[in-house]
């Protein structure tokens, strides 16, 4: 997504392709500093959550079966692609969010050492060997994929999120749906295609759209695994409350 082309629509990304909300609804983003129109987004509801989460589930099994090494290569080409991009990155951060053009390139910043330390993980994804009760026996564990995983993000530093869930997520093995802040949609977009040209289709999918809406049914779906939400404590709390129903993992 290129800030001098005009950013004007944000669609989801959903098995590798971009798709408008199955309601064709959008709602407006503007810029906080004028107050200007910056996007329409893309007003996601349960049907657009439920096909996000199928092309993760479906991608999801060859893609943990890859190597770490190569997992871990990939994220290493990315974290490059990003860098590579850095300015036009942090332009729409101060864009979306008024911030500094100093704070939004240190965040882009920040994006991308995270890269580099889960693309190094790569050669580091080490099990634990431990004493058994058992003679002449070694107890040994081995790192696995969760499955599906759901990230909900905060706005006030949106690169930095994306990277501290998305990487460590996917170099792991699974297959994950993000969903940006409503206040933070065009560096969410920005985001998911950059990671288009370089994961597998649905590895990575974006749901956009307002928390009420789209949140509920992503942390709902009995087809997620993992719930990992930055944000408010009371929407921690409701997130718990949910997800604990089911047994699904849950980091907040």
């Amino acid at each position: 997504m290129s800030v001098s082309a005009g950013v004007r629509e944000v669609a989801n990304v959903v098995g590798g392709e971009a798709k408008a909300a199955s309601s064709g609804e959008t709602f407006e983003k503007l810029r906080p500093a004028d107050g200007t129109l910056l996007c329409r987004v893309s007003r996601s509801g349960a049907d657009d959550v439920e096909a996000a989460v199928a092309a993760a589930q479906a991608a999801q099994p060859a893609w943990a079966a890859e190597t770490p090494v190569e997992r871990g290569r990939l994220i290493r080409e990315l974290t490059l692609a990003l860098q590579a991009r850095r300015d036009e990155a942090a332009a729409l951060v101060v864009e979306e969010t008024g911030k500094a053009l100093a704070l939004a390139l240190a965040e882009v910043d920040a994006a991308v050492e995270m890269g580099f330390f889960v693309a190094g993980e790569g050669r580091r994804l080490y099990g634990r060997t431990t004493t058994s009760a058992m003679p002449n026996r070694t107890v040994m564990t081995l790192r696995r994929p969760v499955g599906v995983a759901a990230l909900i993000v905060s706005f006030n530093t949106p690169l930095p999120n994306y990277a501290w869930k998305v990487f460590p997520a996917v170099f792991c093995g699974n297959a994950a749906v993000l969903k940006p802040s409503e206040h933070t949609p065009a560096s969410g977009a920005f985001f998911g295609e950059l990671c288009q040209e370089f994961l597998p289709p649905g590895v990575l999918n974006v749901v956009q759209g307002l928390g009420a809406e789209a949140g509920p049914p992503l942390v709902e779906s009995r087809d997620v695994d993992l719930v990992s939400f930055t944000g408010s404590a009371e929407t921690g709390r409701s997130i718990q409350e949910h997800a604990g129903r089911r047994l699904a993992k849950v980091v907040t």
